[in-house]
């Protein structure tokens, strides 16, 4: 009996010592470990982007405060540089005009450029590099450069005008209309520029976005009786949606840092028909010596960018595939 015994335990040693010594860090341990580790590679990162972003926001946060020219002395004035821009005609309209101007710096290049690789993809596929170097080369060109050409394209009148050509096909005089020169037409001149500019990065994003969704999805949708429309709407449409918010979003940011464009091809002109709050917080900062008034409506516009991303983005990785 002894013996069985005796053999029973060494049995049970022998099963010990095969087993594998367990590690003496717990699993729990070994994450925590592993976040640490994380966090202290990030650390330089961000301490960088504090010194470069979040201390000069601070410092703007603290001058929008402030009414200060640059030089003398500082003068607290609490929010009065904010409710400026409810009570100031000119900020307050330079916001209307960043509004409208959101049409076309967004919606309308992120609809064209969707409806452009919808159409290419159900037509033939050869060419398609053209069709991108074609529509992304505005992406390219600085926008000084595109600016200074459209300015000499929408001038009064000249053989390369967009008034001379309507003056040789018998649709307008020689001396035609300054498209960016009259206050009802300046915005919307300036507008379509940047719809010319934005359209290639919003096709070239679709395209690529639509080479990924397989055709049999497609196949199957026309063998459900789905038309084109039905088609772009319930199958394109869905299946971009990371796409489309991209393309918002770059777009979004672009039209509220808008400044090179406007700057060279108006300087807000005339009068203040394309004034938009970027080149208005150069105005106030480096020409008119009012700091106060151009920190707060800096702030502005970033609360403005960070509320649009973030809303653009929930919308759409709520329902993205």
């Amino acid at each position: 009996m002894d013996d069985v015994v005796l053999t029973e335990r060494a049995r049970g040693v022998d099963r010990e010592r095969a087993q594998p010594r367990r590690s003496r860090f717990r699993p729990g341990a070994a994450r925590r470990a592993d976040i640490l580790w994380g966090y202290l590679l990030l650390l330089p990162a961000v301490a960088f982007l504090a010194v470069l972003l979040v201390e000069p926001f601070i410092k703007a946060l603290q001058y929008s405060l402030e009414s200060w020219d640059g030089i003398g002395p500082a003068r607290y004035v609490g929010f009065a540089n904010y409710k400026q821009l409810w009570t100031d005609p000119v900020e307050r309209d330079s916001l209307v005009h960043l509004a409208i101007l959101f049409c076309f710096y967004s919606l309308i290049p992120t609809a064209a450029g969707l409806a452009a690789a919808a159409a290419i993809r159900r037509g033939n596929r050869r060419g398609m590099s053209f069709f991108r170097v074609a529509f992304f080369l505005p992406q390219v060109i600085v926008t000084v450069v595109a600016a200074i050409v459209w300015t000499w394209i929408l001038a009064p009148s000249g053989p390369a005008t967009l008034n001379g050509l309507l003056h040789v096909l018998g649709l307008g005089p020689a001396v035609g209309r300054p498209w960016l020169g009259n206050f009802n037409t300046a915005l919307v001149a300036v507008g379509l520029i940047a719809v010319w500019l934005d359209f290639g990065l919003c096709f070239v994003l679709f395209l690529a976005g639509i080479q990924r969704i397989g055709p049999d999805l497609y196949d199957a949708a026309r063998m459900d009786g789905a038309g084109i429309f039905r088609e772009f709407t319930s199958l394109t449409v869905p299946l971009l949606r990371r796409e489309i918010g991209a393309a918002l979003t770059i777009s979004v940011v672009a039209a509220l840092q808008s400044f090179t464009l406007i700057y060279q091809a108006t300087d807000g002109g005339p009068g203040y028909a394309t004034m938009v709050p970027g080149l208005l917080v150069y105005r106030y900062g480096f020409q008119l010596g009012e700091v106060g008034a151009a920190s707060a409506l800096g702030i502005a516009m970033a609360v403005i960018i960070f509320g649009l991303t973030f809303a653009i983005r929930a919308l759409i990785e709520r329902k993205a595939t």
